[in-house]
């Protein structure tokens, strides 16, 4: 059966394949410095906005198929391809965005995204029905996995590996075309074969051409519309300046436990918005006991660290740090340990021999 496609539908469905996959990429910008609850909203609408464009980017190419025969489709496996595309990219966007943040979860982002879109495209054409038969070539099948897989781990990988706007719209155009390149790539492979009896099939309400309008425009303003909420770039440099000034790790992070027992670590975890980073131990001032949590100090700011002086101890057991005031003085509610080399007065301990600093409140 000959198949044609139009072209201007196909411009359209590459276009907004990139603008979701910008989208959503511009989205879970920044979502590290969010507390939990807008962490996840942000996750979702992400999820919406990227999940939701592919599928798009998938009808309007399928509007653009020009067949001999009269075609519908089938409105539960409709239904079905748009939820699995929004399930899979936020799968994707919870893995990268919980946890700490590796290669190996990118990795992981993009395989579940190149799978989303392999089954969201196949699950799509599945809701074809009338007056022709879809077969599915192997060698289509593996070569559209193949391509969604691998690009989208690239775009991830490009997208990811430093958050300005250049690498989000780079991100952005290689996930669209890829996006497009797998659905594309599929239906070169795929072929459609009349029925011997005809039936009737009822004219559509809205012509193909309006229809593909239709989505593409509703793609565009529903995009921007989430654009606008996005956490501004300018806010997430700043931050990131800020931190990489003050030698914090600004990658999002994980309290690391075995068994439950401490391990020995040259990072220290603290928490902002409700999220925790870690905090090179070189870079420590002074650590401060206050009941079951501590107080880090680097020299300008305090910040609340989740474990107890008694856990930091064992966890930073052979460094070099002493502990203040020394035994038999001490009280538990007032233990803090101060690195050796660092002889500089901390604020709040009295009698401690050194060089003055300017004094900031531990």
């Amino acid at each position: 059966m000959l198949v044609t496609y139009d072209p201007l539908m196909v411009t359209a469905s590459v276009l907004v394949a990139i603008l979701a996959s910008f989208t959503g990429l511009r989205l879970a910008s920044g979502l590290r410095y969010l507390d939990t609850p807008r962490r996840k909203s942000q996750i979702v609408k992400a999820a919406i906005a990227l999940g939701g464009g592919i599928w798009s980017m998938h009808f309007v190419g399928m509007l653009a198929v020009q067949l001999p025969v009269s075609i519908n489709y089938d409105a539960l496996y409709t239904l079905g391809s748009v939820l699995i595309a929004i399930l899979f990219t936020g799968l994707s966007f919870y893995l990268i965005h919980f946890g700490v943040r590796n290669y190996v979860r990118i990795i992981g982002a993009g395989v579940l995204t190149g799978l989303g879109i392999v089954s969201m495209h196949y699950v799509g054409m599945a809701a074809i029905k009338g007056n022709c038969i879809v077969t599915y070539s192997p060698t289509g099948i593996v070569l559209s996995t193949a391509i969604s897989v691998l690009s989208s781990i690239g775009a991830f990988t490009l997208a990811y590996r430093k958050r300005t706007l250049l690498q989000l719209v780079l991100g952005g155009v290689v996930l669209g075309v890829t996006i497009s390149g797998m659905h594309y790539s599929a239906m070169i492979y795929t072929r459609f074969m009349p029925v011997q009896d005809l039936i009737e099939v009822a004219a559509p309400l809205i012509s193909d051409g309006y229809l593909a309008l239709f989505v593409a425009v509703a793609a565009f303003l529903i995009c921007g519309l989430f654009l606008i909420t996005a956490f501004p770039l300018e806010d997430i440099w700043a931050l990131e300046g800020r931190l990489s000034s003050s030698g914090h790790a600004i990658e999002e992070a994980e309290i690391e436990e075995t068994n439950g027992s401490v391990q020995q670590t040259n990072r220290l975890p603290y928490e902002l918005n409700k999220t925790t980073y870690f905090m090179d131990v070189d870079k420590i001032y002074s650590i401060k006991a206050e009941g079951h949590y501590s107080v880090l100090f680097d020299g300008q700011d305090s910040h609340f660290c989740p474990w107890p002086i008694s856990r930091i101890e064992t966890a930073l057991e052979g460094q070099n740090f002493f502990t203040y005031p020394p035994q038999p003085y001490r009280q538990s509610s007032a233990r803090q340990r101060i690195p050796k080399r660092k002889r500089q007065r901390i604020p709040g301990l009295a009698g401690f021999a050194g060089n003055r600093r300017s004094r900031q409140p531990l």
